[in-house]
């Protein structure tokens, strides 16, 4: 069932009055806090649903929420929704990631958007639309048959512009791994992008980093030590 097509469960705009922003003030009715953003990332306030088709196709699901397919009713073309409840985490991930889709090994916003979901605040990241899959489930498929050097080669390019373009901008993705790089196509030769910046942290000055944030099997040894790290650990 399609969560979006119940009307109790339709994101609603605005958000209830009462609510307060950065500068401590009451927001007049209808009106979020402000995104708070380094970039020139612009949030929408209307109700996605004005602007998009949403189905019920599930592309992902993860500890930092759960991705749909949708289509840009204007022009028919097909994205992915990811679905976060506001908070000052999920707000890092998403100004973080505006910022890096600069970069095209990196998979593009194209919208953000604040509404209600099931009466709670969310951030709704529309996104381009990777329908080649991980390169987890490429390395899958592959079974016993080894990559070629080429292929590899393709492969380590991609992620090293992905997280050179980060690194330059001082941003550490700290989630490098098989199942957050997606292929544009199906094709062999697509490009690969990196995404999901859940445990991104901007990060200006050596050894700034101390949360243990990682993937088991995938995680920089110096993350699980006792000293502070940096973005090296990618």
């Amino acid at each position: 069932m399609n969560m979006l097509s119940n009307p109790q469960n339709q994101p609603r705009f605005p958000n209830p009055a009462g609510q307060q922003n950065p500068s401590g003030q009451q927001n007049p009715p209808g009106q979020f806090a402000p995104f708070i953003s380094k970039s020139n990332l612009q949030i929408k306030k209307n109700a996605i649903t004005e602007d998009y088709k949403i189905t019920n196709q599930v592309l992902g699901l993860g500890i930092n929420g759960k991705v749909l397919e949708i289509y840009q009713k204007s022009t028919g073309d097909k994205y992915a929704l990811k679905m976060l409840q506001d908070c000052p985490k999920a707000r890092r991930e998403v100004d973080l990631h505006w910022r890096a889709s600069l970069c095209s090994n990196i998979v593009r916003i194209v919208d953000v958007y604040e509404n209600l979901y099931q009466s709670r605040r969310c951030l709704l990241i529309v996104m381009e639309h990777m329908d080649g899959g991980e390169l987890f489930s490429r390395i899958q498929d592959r079974g016993d048959q080894a990559f070629t050097e080429k292929e590899a080669s393709d492969i380590m390019k991609n992620i090293g512009e992905a997280i050179q373009f980060l690194h330059s901008i001082n941003i550490a993705h700290r989630d490098v791994k098989p199942e957050n790089l997606l292929y544009s196509t199906k094709r062999p030769s697509a490009m690969l992008k990196l995404t999901d910046f859940g445990f991104a942290k901007e990060t200006t000055s050596h050894n700034s980093l101390d949360t243990p944030c990682y993937t088991p099997y995938y995680v920089a040894p110096e993350v699980l030590g006792p000293e502070k790290y940096d973005k090296s650990c990618d």
